[in-house]
């Protein structure tokens, strides 16, 4: 299984953290490995949870959530060097990735 290293700066370790189900913050707060495919789905859950409650629009959350976007972003270009809006594209639609990848994130100093 391939492993990603990505060091995140104190602002989105925290932002990161919020965003994912409380097993994976979990793993997150113990240094563990984290499952990609578990970590971008929290994430674009996370992103997209105003939506899905009902009480905004998909083009709203695409103009509002540019912090939660840019941390999508960061994480997907470890993934997805080539295309960073990869997962960004994916909003409002059907989320595919892959299954056999997982991330070692560090808090950097």
């Amino acid at each position: 299984m391939k492993t990603y290293q990505v060091s995140l700066n104190g602002k989105h370790y925290s932002m990161l953290e919020k965003m994912l189900c409380s097993d994976r913050a979990g793993q997150l707060a113990k240094n563990q490995h984290i499952n990609g495919y578990e970590l971008f789905s929290d994430m674009l859950h996370d992103i997209c949870s105003p939506v899905t409650d009902g009480w905004s629009a998909f083009e709203i959350i695409l103009e509002e959530s540019v912090e939660e976007l840019d941390l999508l972003r960061l994480m997907t270009k470890a993934v997805y060097p080539e295309n960073e809006d990869y997962f960004v594209g994916q909003i409002g639609q059907h989320f595919q990735c892959e299954k056999d990848f997982e991330f070692q994130i560090y808090l950097k100093f």
